[in-house]
């Protein structure tokens, strides 16, 4: 649902042109509310500047014209359990038998073989599996709690497209394409900084970082402030630009790191109290030390409307009223990424055009409407 989708939406953001294949009954990600204009946000972000057909794999026809597009394309990406495409005579094997310059990519949760590869794979059960969960409930000293983000669905779509450029590159030089087999598992364990910590020390003490806790802090005015570093460390530092008295900076409790870590509920209470005394971010900001960083805990709708974000281009509203975040990067002498009033296309919205480029003629393409192969729909 993510990674295939993401990982087109990174190609096209670097220029390439991507055709989303898309079922009759339409990408899931489509009906995730809220919707502007009748269209999911959640879906526009994952498939904006793309192109669309929609073919029904299993009618007469629909599996030779995706075997059609492959012998011409460059890559392949499919997002599907292992063995499914087989069933339709478009797997790797014969893909590449037949366009032996493409650069097929396959993400599934544990890899195309081995004794999980039949598994169903979701970003929250990849979690679990994996010690994402169970790293961030150890540094949290609580249960194990899902993350709100799908990090492996993420992290996987981005290294899938990092892979696909290799093998590009491979192929430029060898005039040969490559199979990709992107595992999600496999990702989340390498995009993990603390991995190699938690094989050597599995229950530890995040090797001597277990007072790392960034706490956020409330202001004056409702809003939370994140001060950079643990209290644990810090508070000799922090104490006086918050105000602290001497009374405060007095307390046995807090006197030394290791008292510190020993009452750090009832230092992380002292410092909420410090902090709501200032009337908003800016007050607080005002008064930091060259010592200490601080941001404003903001929402993503916030943060489109400061400055920062209109310099940079953080969004592009493709459709009236529906921004969706744009590329993260500038290139000189190049356009990147999806630009104002791109639009996100309907379902099968591209049909006729892009058949036509792959040589199906109009009678072709009617023919392939009454089977079922394509359809168009309203999105």
């Amino acid at each position: 649902m993510v990674s295939g989708p993401l990982c087109g939406r990174m190609l096209a953001d670097l220029g390439a042109d991507v055709i989303k294949i898309e079922p009759p009954e339409g990408d899931r990600t489509r009906t995730v509310p809220p919707h502007v204009g009748g269209i999911s946000p959640y879906y526009a972000q994952m498939n904006a500047g793309k192109r669309n057909i929609c073919v029904d794999l299993k009618a007469d026809g629909g599996a030779e014209l995706v075997g059609r597009l492959a012998a011409r394309a460059d890559v392949l990406l499919e997002n599907f359990r292992p063995g499914v495409l087989a069933r339709f005579g478009l797997d790797a094997a014969t893909l590449c038998a037949a366009n032996p310059r493409l650069v097929y990519c396959s993400v599934t949760g544990w890899g195309q073989d081995g004794p999980w590869a039949d598994r169903r794979a979701y970003a929250p059960l990849v979690h679990a599996d994996t010690g994402t969960l169970e790293w961030a409930a150890r540094h949290r000293a609580r249960r194990p709690e899902h993350e709100v983000n799908q990090h492996a669905d993420v992290y996987s779509a981005l290294i899938a497209a990092s892979a696909v450029l290799s093998a590009l590159l491979h192929r430029e030089r060898t005039d040969e394409g490559q199979r990709l087999d992107i595992a999600m598992g496999q990702v989340a364990v390498y995009v993990n900084e603390w991995a190699a910590v938690a094989l050597q020390d599995p229950v530890g003490d995040f090797g001597g970082f277990d007072s790392w806790n960034h706490f956020s802090h409330p202001l004056g005015d409702g809003s939370y402030v994140v001060l950079a570093g643990s209290p644990v460390t810090f508070w000799p530092l922090w104490a006086p630009a918050l105000g602290a008295g001497e009374e405060l900076l007095a307390d046995p409790r807090f006197a030394t790191e290791e008292s510190r870590a020993g009452h750090l509920e009832q230092l992380v209470t002292v410092i909420d109290c410090l902090t709501r005394k200032f009337p908003n971010f800016e007050a607080l900001d005002a008064a930091l030390n060259p010592y200490m960083l601080a941001a404003q805990v903001r929402s993503v709708a916030e943060l489109d409307g400061t400055e920062w974000a209109a310099q940079r281009g953080l969004t592009a509203q493709v459709s009236p009223g529906l921004p969706v975040p744009a590329a993260p990067w500038r290139a000189d002498g190049a356009d990147i990424g999806v630009t104002e009033g791109a639009g996100v296309p309907g379902m099968g919205a591209d049909n006729r055009s892009v058949l036509a480029e792959f040589g199906y003629d109009a009678e072709a393409i009617a023919a392939l409407h009454s089977s079922g192969a394509i359809c168009e729909a309203a999105q």
